[in-house]
């Protein structure tokens, strides 16, 4: 029997951060503002993981930067 893992469709917030791999200081300030927030329960909010993937897609197209070339080895 195959065991599958399935990841959730909402990410609560104490894990979003994590789920983007930055602090939770940063993700309020840079990331949150751009999201829809859904409210879990009476106080929780969680962010849709599509989301959160569209923003990290759209962050690494302005930022990332091209790897380094490296030099090629010659072969004698």
């Amino acid at each position: 029997m195959k065991h599958y893992r399935l990841l959730p469709k909402f990410i609560r917030f104490r894990d979003a951060p994590l789920y983007l791999g930055m602090d939770r200081y940063r993700f309020n300030n840079e990331v949150r503002p751009h999201l829809r927030e859904i409210p879990i329960g009476v106080q929780g909010i969680a962010f849709d993981r599509f989301e959160l993937d569209d923003w990290a897609e759209h962050y690494k197209q302005r930022n990332g930067r091209p790897a380094a070339s490296k030099p090629r080895r010659i072969e004698l």
